[in-house]
């Protein structure tokens, strides 16, 4: 099987890099990225930088997926994409489809393009909180138009995973809904089997982290005094939660969210002075705990982060997929078919 894919809302790539762990579980199956969408100057550099034709060439950005007429588009037999979750995150607005920004509506250029293209398979992400409260009558409405465009009787198959299930030590919890044209097979579980792991988040920081990431004393006891925090002495590097202003002690890290919520510090154990050690992660972390193969010491490292700055990875990373767990579900999905 050879697999023609439109990565839309692409950032970094999450879905190629999912596409790439398909590949090496599944030596029968192959892909090829014939187009993706991403408006974001800086996520298009960094996806051109990582992910190329079969001939070696740049991937065509068909840009703002609100313009792109589907009439020109190549044929794909799969849409991958996590529209943008902001409309409908406990982190945002949370005003849906009348986000001021107009990203509550990007469901619905999919669907546009979908009804078009007749894609088999539709491989989509988004938060939780999309299936329910105010949000649900447009989860029902795209359960409905998937319905309508031949995608079976009970058209999505959908759960809600967390990456601290399947091996990267980050409380991730993530919707994931994937279609077939015709319909899924009866028994079709979307659900792949738990992966047991002792993996905390000091097993994915860097062997020697920027001096420029730390804080200060001074910044220290600022952080101590306004989230009430008596000590930050530990005795396994931790994860401070300055949303909810506690040291993680389960030695899972909270979810990797954009610079701006500014909700994550890493706690290490103090040298033999005993004096507190808190820090920002560093990008190289950020990535490792998105399910980059990057090892400690920085000497391998599976994504090129094209020269940009501390802010704009960080976006990046915050707004990604775990490509750990996409190639997962990924596989346990195309098994089943």
């Amino acid at each position: 099987m050879k697999l023609k894919v439109f990565e839309g809302f692409a950032g970094y790539g999450g879905g190629s890099y999912g596409l790439k762990r398909l590949k090496e579980n599944i030596p029968g199956i192959d892909y090829e990225v014939v187009g993706y969408s991403e408006f974001d100057k800086y996520a298009s550099m960094l996806f051109d930088e990582n992910h190329k034709d079969k001939n070696g060439n740049p991937i065509r950005n068909w840009g703002d997926i609100t313009k792109i007429d589907p009439n020109e588009m190549p044929d794909f037999d799969m849409f991958m994409g996590g529209f943008p979750c902001q409309p409908f995150s406990s982190a945002g607005m949370q005003m849906g489809t009348e986000d001021p920004y107009g990203r509550g509506a990007m469901l619905g250029h999919i669907i546009r393009i979908c009804k078009v293209k007749k894609p088999k398979f539709l491989f989509l992400e988004n938060v939780k909180g999309f299936t329910h409260g105010k949000f649900k009558p447009i989860h029902d409405q795209l359960v409905k138009d998937l319905r309508d465009m031949g995608y079976g009787e009970e058209p999505l198959a959908q759960a809600v995973l967390n990456s601290k299930d399947y091996g990267i030590p980050q409380n991730r919890e993530r919707l994931w809904m994937f279609a077939q044209l015709g319909g899924l097979p009866e028994g079709f579980n979307i659900v792949p089997d738990k992966i047991e792991s002792e993996a905390k988040i000091g097993d994915f920081l860097d062997d020697n982290p920027e001096k420029k990431l730390y804080l200060s004393e001074a910044q220290i006891e600022h952080l101590k005094v306004k989230h009430h925090i008596d000590s930050f002495v530990v005795e396994t590097p931790l994860c401070f939660d300055v949303y909810n202003k506690k040291i993680k002690r389960d030695g899972y890290c909270i979810t990797i969210t954009q610079p701006e919520h500014n909700s994550l510090r890493v706690v290490e154990v103090p040298k033999a002075d005993g004096k507190e050690i808190v820090r920002k992660l560093s990008p190289f972390e950020q990535f490792r705990l998105m399910g980059f193969r990057i090892s400690r010491d920085l000497s391998e490292c599976e994504i090129d982060f094209n020269g940009q700055s501390y802010t704009q990875l960080s976006k990046r990373a915050g707004n990604g997929w775990d490509v750990n767990l996409v190639g997962i579900l990924l596989t346990h999905i195309f098994k089943q078919l």
